[in-house]
């Protein structure tokens, strides 16, 4: 499927390095959080939210909600729709997926590419909790033929901020 690219000012929809954070945190907690790339993620049926404890929600005690994120794409579809022809709200959570990939490949290109390294001949070494979600596409976007991901990547970006404070 061809995603297009697409920026629509009417929609006010963007795809940056901005967080939700866990709180309010992605819409699909249940917080009043913005559409992000989780929810691209729960769009596509990459989370799905029978597989996650109940956590989520203002008590606490929620699954995931994926029909709010299908009813927030759903909306998101119709304005992009206007603008730029139709679009089914799968499209629109690949399209912002889309970016947020080129945009994490950037990053990596920044501090790489820029200064010499030939990125081709590294490892992919992932970290984060979403990490092996996106590490293939990343990967495939700078023409890395192979990854690493660590058993402790959800925790790593953590760990390593904890030994910056403590060191």
């Amino acid at each position: 499927m061809e995603v297009p690219y697409f920026i629509t000012k009417k929609a006010g929809s963007k795809v940056g390095p901005e967080s939700a954070g866990s709180d309010p945190g992605p819409a699909c907690y249940r917080k009043g959080g913005p559409l992000t790339v989780t929810d691209c993620n729960v769009m596509l049926g990459k989370l799905q939210s029978e597989f996650f404890p109940r956590l989520f929600g203002l008590n606490a005690d929620q699954s995931l909600d994926s029909e709010l994120v299908l009813r927030k794409f759903s909306e998101l579809a119709k304005e992009v729709s206007i603008e730029s022809g139709f679009l089914t709200p799968e499209q629109v959570a690949e399209g912002f997926l889309s970016v947020a990939v080129e945009n994490m490949a950037n990053a990596i290109k920044k501090v790489s590419v820029q200064q010499g390294y030939n990125i081709n001949e590294y490892t992919l070494c992932c970290f984060g909790g979403a990490a092996a979600q996106h590490a293939c596409r990343v990967a495939d976007s700078l023409g890395i033929k192979s990854i690493f991901i660590h058993p402790f990547a959800g925790v790593l970006s953590a760990y390593g901020m904890d030994l910056q404070i403590s060191g």
